[in-house]
């Protein structure tokens, strides 16, 4: 009876996962789609001097909310001089997860609830380093009643790889809400909020 139960729970909380989250693609199957898209670039235009694009590190990687069926992924990539951050459009074909030409995909950041929860505890640590910080109306408000109303659209910072986000905040002080950007970092699929 016992094993019975444990095995329809277990079933339970597997079938809640998301089904997604098992299809995300790899550091090794994005490097492999920018190699094949290199082939092909190559193959087009006939050039035989060696293109070396390379995918050093990947920070997470989210289903598109501008296309459905294809995932973006923020990656480092290094293009001889041109080393930095870039969003990846792709889809998988069967097994194998090609890249997609679309320039100017799109990153979503954090959702508010994480946002939130970001800020509140940066302004705590804040003010446990500098006890002066806690006399702070925004101090405050950023611990507890400070809430993220909305993270809008992003763009990546080349260089850092941070998204700057336009976002909504409520605070008890300015009713009518505040209108601010944002910077948020992702690391292994981990959101983490960048003080200015």
């Amino acid at each position: 009876m016992r094993l019975t139960t444990l095995t329809l729970t277990a079933a339970a909380l597997f079938a809640a996962l998301p089904a997604h989250a098992a299809t995300m693609p790899t550091l090794e199957h994005i490097q492999a789609a920018v190699q094949a898209g290199v082939a092909r670039t190559q193959a087009k235009t006939q050039s035989a001097m060696p293109f070396a694009v390379k995918v050093t590190s990947l920070q997470g990687c989210q289903d598109s909310q501008e296309v459905p069926g294809e995932v973006v992924c923020l990656v480092a990539m290094s293009a001889g001089m041109r080393d930095g951050f870039n969003v990846l459009p792709l889809r998988k074909e069967g097994d194998t997860w090609v890249g997609v030409e679309r320039k100017n995909a799109r990153f979503a950041g954090p959702s508010p609830a994480e946002a939130q929860a970001m800020i509140r505890a940066w302004a705590k640590e804040e003010v446990a380093r500098d006890p002066d910080a806690a006399k702070d109306v925004q101090m405050q408000e950023a611990q507890s009643t400070m809430q993220v109303k909305a993270v809008n659209e992003c763009d990546v910072k080349r260089k850092t790889g941070y998204l700057v986000c336009d976002t909504e905040l409520s605070v008890p002080s300015r009713p009518d809400g505040i209108k601010t950007e944002l910077t948020f970092m992702l690391d292994s699929g981990n959101w983490h909020y960048v003080p200015r």
